[in-house]
Formats: structure tokens, sequence, C-alpha cells
């Protein structure tokens, strides 16, 4: 673990808080652990950010962890959170510009983010932009468990062919336009017609079929365009910097365009998840028992991930349900043994999950630091995982917000309990 002494009329704006930075990487149930025992330690409330970029989104082994993560830190007495961002520094600026924290946990950058020669380490940026804040470093993971990191959406990937077979044909309809501009003008400086094919190619389809757009542009231009006629001289000065320029445009042009994208298509996910992550929040502020605080649960999960849902908790009898959405849901004995399970142990079960998979219904557990309080139940009509991988991350937001929701009610029966008991004395 390393830090830095915060300057004391800085970090007395702080609150006194831990927060942890989680990116999905190898190293994010680390984080999580440790801002956990810094939290238990000094007496402070702690929370798990997610900080959703372009180049990790939810899919593949990157979402996993950073589910598995949240779902830890919800366990150990944690709140849970996600941000969209274009880093991870970026994200978790923001996060503390809004919800100040005396401490931050933070892992080791991953392969991919170290790659980048243009950005700074994540630690190396905080340090800079955070003066007043103490930074704790989970140590590196060890050699070979960072086998599965999400690919850089920069570098194009190889693509179809048909991204490669679009680029030649713009590349030989700007040939014809320039022939006729040149047959009707007589000119033959048409070098910049080809430019627009090239930046086309790159906005939509990619870096590669880019790169294949730009060197047949300039073949095309120097072979048809440039006197002596249907000739090619690659070492001649003019198609070199043709050459250069073109393929200066096009990576510019792919990675910019890249980015915005990838930064567009989280933004608006992430707006509708906070939306609907908010209306969830409300409701479950106002419902004033356990019956309509499962309905609502019940409610949002089954409209949300088209699943059948279903809330269980210990009454008179043992486990019951308390609410199910659409109602009617039974479970097999796989399924009942799951759930047992799941509430004995206070983690997942069930389908999709490494304990009994072959349970129709996936168990997640709702628990604080007062115990698990109830079950969350999802299940498939078609038998297939409730939940895909890249869904994760947003069910263990709602399962953490549904857990507080629980936890409050039964800090409110106990009040009513005491409250009772002192009037009978």
């Amino acid at each position: 673990m390393t830090g830095s002494a915060p300057d004391v009329s800085q970090s007395a704006q702080h609150s006194d808080r831990v927060a942890a930075l989680v990116d999905g990487g190898p190293g994010s149930d680390a984080v999580v652990r440790m801002a956990a025992a810094l939290a238990r330690a000094f007496g402070m409330p702690w929370e798990a950010i997610y900080v959703e970029t372009p180049d990790g989104g939810r899919e593949g082994p990157v979402g996993a962890r950073a589910a598995e993560a949240l779902s830890l830190a919800t366990r150990t007495g944690g709140m849970v959170g996600t941000i969209a961002a274009a880093t991870p520094a970026d994200g978790i600026r923001e996060y503390l510009g809004s919800a100040p924290a005396a401490h931050l946990v933070i892992g080791r950058d991953r392969p991919a983010a170290r790659a980048r020669w243009w950005r700074r380490p994540l630690a190396e940026s905080l340090a800079a932009d955070l003066p007043g804040i103490v930074l704790h470093m989970v140590p590196a993971v060890p050699a070979g468990d960072e086998a599965a990191v999400a690919p850089d959406p920069i570098a194009s990937p190889a693509g179809a062919w048909r991204e490669y077979l679009i680029a030649v044909a713009l590349v030989l309809v700007t040939l014809g336009v320039a022939e006729l501009l040149q047959f009707f003008t007589g000119t033959r400086s048409l070098d910049l017609v080809f430019l627009f094919p090239v930046i086309a190619v790159a906005a939509r389809l990619g870096l590669r079929p880019a790169i294949l757009a730009a060197l047949l542009s300039v073949f095309s231009y120097n072979f048809f365009l440039l006197a002596p006629a249907l000739s090619f001289d690659v070492a001649a000065p003019q198609n070199l910097v043709m050459s250069a320029v073109f393929l200066a445009a096009a990576a510019y042009t792919s990675i910019v365009t890249g980015r915005m994208r990838g930064r567009l298509t989280l933004s608006d996910r992430s707006a509708r998840e906070n939306a609907g992550l908010a209306t969830l929040a409300q409701r479950l502020t106002r419902d004033a028992d356990w019956e309509a605080t499962a309905l609502t649960l019940c409610e949002h999960v089954h409209g949300l991930f088209d699943v059948q849902a279903a809330v269980f908790r210990e009454g008179d009898d043992g486990l019951v349900m308390t609410s199910a959405a659409p109602r009617g849901a039974a479970l097999g004995p796989v399924d009942q043994a799951a759930l047992d399970w799941s509430l004995a142990h206070g983690e997942e079960a069930g389908a999709g999950t490494g304990v009994m998979s072959a349970a129709d219904w996936q168990f997640q557990p709702l628990k604080t630091s007062l115990g698990t309080l109830a079950i969350l139940g999802l299940a498939r009509e078609d038998g297939r995982d409730p939940v895909r991988p890249h869904q994760r991350v947003l069910l263990s937001t709602i399962v953490a917000q549904a857990a507080l929701a629980h936890e409050r009610l039964k800090l409110e029966d106990g009040m009513r309990a005491a409250a009772r008991t002192g009037k009978r004395r």
C-alpha cells in the first residue's frame, strides 16, 4: 500500500469516507477488500465505484470482474455506484468532485492502459489532480492473472471483407470523379479529392480499411492522373508525402471518431440506466413495508431484464415468497436447494453461477452489515442464464439498492419493537 500525505487545509474539505475505484481489472477484488479494511480501521463509511470506459465495457471478463467486485463490496458493507467516463481518472475525478472522500483505493493500470504512451499512469494522474486525498495502491496481481483483458477498441478489428470492398469502391468512385474533373477542367492537381474516401472510410469503417483506402488513393492518383499516365514511381517524393499525409489523416480520423462513438454509446446507456436507478431508488424510498418493497423490486427487474423475478425472505414458517413478477413463479427441487444455499452462505447461487448451476433460477442475496435480509430470484422462461455478462454490473447496483432498502425496513422494525417494549415497561 502506498500513500501520499494530504495537505491539511485541503483534506479538511473532504468528508471522512473511503472510496474504491473498480476498473474491472484482475485486482478489482483486492481493491474492494483493501477499501473495506481501511473503512473498518478508520471507522468510516465507504463506497466502490465502477468507472465504465470505452476501453473496457461490460462485456467479457472486464464486466464480469467488475460485477463480482461490486457484489463483494455490497456483501462487506459498502455502497456501490457506476460512472460512465472517457477514462478511469476522469470518472473518479468527477465522482470525487460531487462526493468528496478522504481516502481513495486504486489498482495498478491494466496492460491495455499502460501500453498507451500518451496516457499518464493512473496513480500519477490522480496524485497530480487530487493533492488533498490519500491514495492507496493495491499491489500488482500475480503474473498470468492478466490474460483476459479487453481488446483496445482504438485499433480497429480485422473487419469483414465487406468493409474493405466498400473502401475500394469509394476510391474507385473518387477516381472516376477525378477523371471527369480532369477531362472538363484540364487540371491535374486533384490529389485533395482523394482525401474524401480516406476520411469517410476512417470515420465509418475503422483504421485498417482506411489504410487500404489511403494506399489505394495514392496509387490511383499517381498511376492514372499524373503525367506520364499509367506509370508509378514508388520512390517519388510526391508519392511519399501524399502517403504520409493520407495515412496520418486516416489514423487521426479513426481515433477521434472511435472515441466519440464509444463515449456517445456509454453516455446514452448511462443516462438510461441512471434514470432507471433513480426511479427505483425513489420508489423504494416511498415503500413502507416488506411486501411493497419486494413488489417494486420484482417489477423493476422483470421490466428491465425481461425475466421472472421473485423476492424471498424468512418468515415464521421458513422461507416465503414475498412477491413476484409475473405472479405464479414456481421453484423446482434444485431451485429450492440453491435458494437455501444462497440464504445460508450469503452468496449468489443457481443458474449462471458457480454453485448449483443446474438450477433454472439464479438467486442474489440482499446482504448488508445486518446479514442476509432477503433473496432476489431471477429466471428466464427459455431456460437460459437469467443475466447476460454485460448486465451483471447493472444487476449488482440494483441488488445493492434493494439491500439498503431492506436494511431500512429491518431497522424500522427494530425501532418499532423497541418502542413497544418500552411502553410495556
